[in-house]
């Protein structure tokens, strides 16, 4: 999917929790909503492929039903 970032709100090293990696977090707004996209470079240097984009995937909260 694509989607249009809005504003860039800010941008430090860091890495994906849940997809590990390190690199760079953007937090950025898309659609009036506020998220993160990240930048992980790759560790081949030769080669033209410098990194990947990606966000992680959102995982709805499970309701205990207790």
């Amino acid at each position: 999917m694509k989607y249009e970032v809005d504003r860039v709100i800010d941008v430090r090293p860091g890495y994906a929790a849940k997809a590990g990696g390190q690199g760079d977090r953007y937090t950025i707004m898309v659609n009036g909503r506020r998220t993160h996209l990240y930048f992980e470079r790759s560790t081949n240097l030769s080669g033209n492929i410098i990194g990947r984009w990606f966000v992680e995937r959102k995982v709805p909260l499970i309701e205990n039903g207790t």
